[in-house]
């Protein structure tokens, strides 16, 4: 595998014209479409990864929340500033030597949730189809659909809105990121996959393409990912129940968040910010005074979408819980502290309701993984079916011993 320069990360002067819409206009305008959404939160993923590979330029959060910002990014970021540095990086940097990086690197630049489906999921259709599911809750500026042809299975991603250039660059990351969950069940096994995709004839993307290892066709209306359907029912030997679970309900507090109606994302924006900035368990009569509303009206409303004030809360610190233990520079009680808790006994019961295992363990667990992700190379090419140039290329993501 071979190492990317972060020189080479910036914009060459091959790279394709700029098409007629700017990818930060492409951004400025899937933000009006979005409206109230945009300013909605989502925790950062892919970006994280990005924006380390290219040694944090100062240009990243220009025309952001964030701008002058240097060095790594919140754990979470609106989806206004998420798609506009998205834009920034489009713009600035080569984004066809950031997707073979994505396709060679050791780790996937995948979100946390994402990378735990991956490793400890039951099987792959189980796995790729949360990667996919994730894709969609984050970018809500993004369709991403799943069907069968026959004896194939394909993710299909589309713009919500008429898009440009940015798009198309999303759409080739995110195939990177749903490829790179195959390899981890396939290894080099990658026959009878295929990608579609709008950078087919682009002389600057052949290299990126390559690293794919399989069949690429020009896209039509959607840029996809095709395999065959057989491919769903691969288990994974280490599937890990309790980290599936973990999974499982990040992505469903995120999913929360798409679906929840105007009237309750005021709600959830309280929650947050109660959580986020005076690090408290929100109350529900505190909520009721904040919007002007009574009590009673709050939770009619929520039982009426089958959840309650207390849920909401729930939801939020479990799914923040995970982020910020993976966070090693704070403390288990910087960890408590920020999601409301006031002592520690009532964390660690809370915690162990929550994924049935401790937050000591749990992260000792999380240094393992990472551990065996960046010093395990020799186990992780032995996972791979064979030898070949592929394996060595995108080797298994290795799975610490259990």
């Amino acid at each position: 595998m071979h190492s990317v320069d972060k020189r080479s990360l910036q914009t060459s002067a091959g790279q394709a014209a700029v098409p007629e819409r700017s990818p930060r206009e492409d951004a400025r305008f899937a933000i009006a479409m979005m409206g109230a959404r945009a300013a909605t939160r989502i925790p950062t993923a892919t970006l994280q990864h990005l924006g380390e590979w290219l040694d944090w330029p100062g240009w990243l959060c220009s025309g952001t929340s964030l701008a002058g910002r240097i060095g790594p990014l919140p754990a979470m970021l609106s989806r206004a500033d998420d798609i506009l540095i998205m834009a920034n990086i489009v713009e600035n940097a080569d984004i066809f030597v950031l997707v073979e990086a994505m396709l060679t690197r050791p780790r996937p630049a995948l979100s946390l949730a994402g990378e735990l489906a991956v490793l400890h999921g039951p099987d792959l259709g189980s796995s790729i189809t949360m990667v996919a599911r994730g894709l969609g809750a984050r970018n809500s500026w993004v369709g991403v659909d799943t069907r069968e042809h026959a004896r194939q299975f394909e993710i299909a991603l589309r713009p919500a809105w008429p898009m440009g250039a940015l798009f198309d660059s999303f759409a080739l990351c995110a195939l990177t990121l749903l490829q790179r969950s195959i390899v981890a069940y396939r290894g080099d096994q990658l026959a009878g996959m295929c990608i579609m995709t709008h950078h087919h004839d682009i002389p600057e993307a052949q290299a990126a393409l390559a690293a794919f290892h399989c069949r690429i066709e020009p896209a039509g209306e959607a840029n996809a990912l095709r395999f065959p359907r057989s491919w769903l029912d691969q288990a994974n030997p280490y599937f890990d129940p309790l980290v599936w679970d973990v999974a499982c309900a990040k992505l469903a507090a995120l999913e929360n968040e798409v679906l929840a109606t105007e009237a309750s994302n005021p709600l959830r924006d309280f929650i947050v910010e109660q959580l986020d900035q005076m690090r408290r368990v929100p109350r529900l009569k505190q909520a009721a005074a904040h919007l002007g509303m009574s009590t009673r009206t709050i939770v009619r409303s929520l039982a009426r979408q089958d959840t309650s004030f207390h849920k909401l809360v729930e939801e939020e610190r479990k799914a923040r819980a995970l982020a910020l233990l993976a966070d090693t520079s704070l403390s288990l009680k910087d960890v408590a502290d920020a999601l409301g808790f006031s002592d520690m006994s009532s964390f660690g019961r809370s915690f162990r309701n929550w994924f049935g295992d401790t937050p000591g363990n749990l992260r000792k667990e999380a240094a393992q993984t990472l551990t065996a992700l960046s010093q395990d190379a020799p186990r992780r090419r032995s996972l791979c079916p064979s030898q070949g140039s592929v394996g060595r290329a995108t080797a298994r993501f290795p799975h610490p011993e259990r």
